[in-house]
């Protein structure tokens, strides 16, 4: 699978600065990794998760033939379970255990490349509810492409 390098996390992060979760189990990278190894579809796809903390989440998957629609881009369901999925992580790096109430995703443009990254990272949170917006890139030779840009509500449970 191609490397993808992650972005650095802003340090005014809006998880970092409102903790809603004092006390509960959030959620980091290697417990991430041992959820996927419990969630058949995700696992599936190849989904590998990349980063998990402090309101940023990373993910990355390879380009497979089984995930195209009819013109061989990457179907848009799989572009909105990588929205999902990372800012369900994202979220849970601050508040612990979650669901999704919501998302949305605007497909920008085909989803072609030999892989594909995702990052979502936690605009607001309170004891109710996480604000996250993710994006999802296409990569090529190392190059990364926007090809969907979501937004989610992510539910402490």
């Amino acid at each position: 699978m191609t490397q993808i390098q992650t972005e650095p996390q802003a340090n005014n992060s809006a998880a970092a600065a409102q903790n809603p979760a004092a006390g509960a189990r959030v959620a980091t990278t290697e417990l991430i990794r041992e959820v996927v190894k419990t969630s058949p579809f995700t696992e599936w796809t190849g989904c590998e998760v990349i980063r998990c903390e402090a309101g940023v989440a990373e993910l990355q998957m390879p380009y497979r033939k089984d995930l195209t629609q009819h013109h061989g881009f990457i179907h848009g369901g799989v572009i909105g379970f990588l929205s999902d999925n990372v800012s369900a992580w994202a979220a849970a790096s601050v508040v612990g255990d979650v669901v999704t109430a919501d998302y949305s995703v605007k497909l920008l443009s085909p989803g072609i490349g030999e892989a594909f990254y995702a990052r979502g990272e936690v605009v607001k949170a309170n004891k109710r509810l996480v604000a996250v917006e993710s994006r999802v890139y296409a990569i090529n030779e190392g190059k990364r492409k926007l090809v969907a840009m979501g937004t989610a509500t992510i539910l402490p449970v």
